[in-house]
């Protein structure tokens, strides 16, 4: 559990700034992680094939993800996924699927605290699943916060290693914590919504940065998140990152995908 005291202390340092359009997160401090612990993460990838967001499977036909990932979504800028990868690239392979359509949350706002960024991605042809491509679990409905006896969560993705850094093509994972959305809201003058989530670590110097957006925060094993925003530089305390909290969406998704 994050003692408390910390986070009260950094409340009373906080200086407050709001996100502006580069604040946009797109790990750091992480390490190595393989797909086949984590078979549902996807590379979104433009038309050069270089990664851009990430993801996750829901099933064989629809991926997750944040919607200003695809907010400006042309067929030239987005185009395909790769899954089943721990390395990503650019090339053309059997681990490339073609994206066939794109549905954003109707209620989504980019010049507000980004609320609502979720968007489902169908694809052109099914996933075949192995040891390596599997779909996410996903929370109840009912799931609101975490216990504070226990708010330790897991960050997966690509993103930059640091601000202005580079992109790596081996899949990083990171421990951290969920920050209790009252809290955050202090360090934050954007407003988080209940329909936000956020994650840190006091001192900060890890979680997300640009290249990670869309892709899954992790409770034991359930996507409880959707990287959408950060302050920059990536994970300066004590500014935790923002994601939208997934189990507000589940009706959405089920809609959607069942359609």
């Amino acid at each position: 559990m994050i003692p408390q005291l910390i986070w009260t202390l950094l409340l009373l340092q906080v200086a407050y700034a709001a996100p502006t359009a580069a604040d946009l997160s797109r790990i750091v401090n992480g390490t190595d992680a393989s797909i086949n612990d984590y078979p549902f993460m996807v590379s979104l990838r433009g038309s050069t094939g270089r990664h851009s967001c990430g993801g996750s499977i829901l099933n064989e036909n629809w991926i997750l993800t944040a919607a200003h990932c695809v907010n400006y979504y042309t067929t030239p800028l987005l185009q395909s996924v790769q899954v089943g990868r721990t390395d990503v690239s650019s090339e053309i392979d059997e681990s490339v699927y073609w994206i066939d359509d794109v549905i954003i949350h109707p209620f989504y706002d980019p010049s507000n605290s980004l609320i609502f960024d979720v968007a489902l991605l169908k694809l052109k042809k099914s996933l075949v699943y192995d040891e390596t491509i599997k779909p996410v679990q996903l929370p109840t409905e009912e799931y609101e916060e975490l216990d504070e006896s226990d708010l330790t969560v897991t960050l997966i993705g690509w993103g930059l290693n640091e601000t202005d850094g580079v992109l790596p093509t081996t899949l990083q994972k990171v421990d951290y914590f969920v920050v209790p959305n009252e809290k955050c809201n202090n360090f934050h003058s954007d407003h988080v919504y209940p329909n936000q989530i956020c994650a840190a670590i006091p001192e900060g110097g890890k979680g997300q940065c640009n290249g990670d957006s869309g892709g899954p925060l992790l409770h034991n094993g359930v996507q409880v998140g959707i990287v959408s925003w950060s302050r920059k530089p990536c994970t300066i305390a004590p500014y935790p990152g923002v994601l939208t909290k997934v189990s507000y969406f589940i009706k959405f998704i089920k809609e959607t995908i069942n359609a």
